[in-house]
């Protein structure tokens, strides 16, 4: 396992941080939680002074947390310092007692967000999207919640495949389409002019795979490939099919990342084409 306590112990200036970023240009940056609670924050802030779109990954437990820290206080939707990110439920679960624990579900601008979503007697959808287990855990109400900080939350369930939970933003052509209507967990209703309504929805695992090698590195692969393709274009619910094929070759394979992710490239185009339609 690689030491990173190197990240954690930073010395380098937040404003090269910034020159960095800006001179790359990303459409896309990923903030790893490796990194202190200051500096994931001064990476985030990099990120947006040069209008990228973010995504955070939460690493470990442990370490996912240092997105809400007690000292420091957090925009909201459509102002989210964070587009995208890609716990498993232990992360999930630890980033929003850490939200909750330091006051960060306890502000106006979050309740704002929340009390647009318009969730009041959510149990019986909750149930009906993601299963009775998972509702009983919690898991659907957790991501809801953070969804004013992170507007689109997918929770990674193993064998069971992803939870998608994503804010709808009013003109979001989702909430008028037949096909999407099932995916639906709530509308809008109190006129917020940012929030449509929130969806949800389970993906089932790509593939079984009875023998894993490692799971080094696999989370890492799955947030790789769905950000390669966001990227390029796609839609996140159009990535999460070949993200999970990545994140499997990854779990076959004794290397962190598996050096056959390169036989996705044109399933991965065909998904960015698909999600585009």
């Amino acid at each position: 396992m690689a030491d990173m306590d190197i990240l954690s112990a930073n010395a380098v200036p937040p404003s090269q941080w910034r020159a960095a970023v800006k001179a790359a240009s990303p459409s896309w940056l990923v903030v790893d939680a490796n990194w202190a609670p200051r500096d994931i924050h001064a990476w985030l802030a990099a990120g947006r002074a040069s209008h990228a779109k973010i995504a955070y990954e939460p690493v470990s437990t442990a370490k996912s947390t240092g997105l809400f820290p007690s000292d420091t206080e957090l925009d909201v939707f459509p102002h989210a310092a964070v587009d995208l990110a890609s716990p498993n439920t232990h992360e999930l679960e630890a980033m929003w007692t850490a939200a909750r624990e330091n006051g960060h579900l306890a502000t106006q601008g979050w309740w704002t967000v929340v009390d647009a979503f318009g969730l009041l007697g959510a149990r019986d959808a909750f149930v009906r999207l993601v299963g009775v287990e998972l509702a009983d855990a919690g898991v659907p109400v957790q991501a809801v919640q953070l969804l004013p900080y992170i507007p689109t939350v997918v929770t990674k369930l193993g064998a069971k495949g992803c939870l998608l939970t994503t804010i709808l933003g009013r003109d979001d052509p989702r909430l008028s389409d037949p096909r999407e209507e099932k995916y639906i967990l709530s509308r809008s209703k109190n006129g917020n002019p940012h929030v449509g309504g929130v969806y949800m929805r389970m993906f089932p695992a790509a593939e079984r795979v009875d023998e894993i090698v490692s799971v080094n590195g696999v989370g890492d692969t799955f947030l790789g490939v769905m950000v390669a393709g966001l990227a390029m274009g796609g839609r996140v619910e159009g990535l999460i099919g070949v993200a999970q094929e990545g994140a499997v070759l990854t779990l076959k394979s004794r290397e962190a990342v598996s050096p056959e992710l390169g036989s996705l490239e044109e399933s991965l185009k065909d998904a960015v084409d698909l999600s585009r339609a």
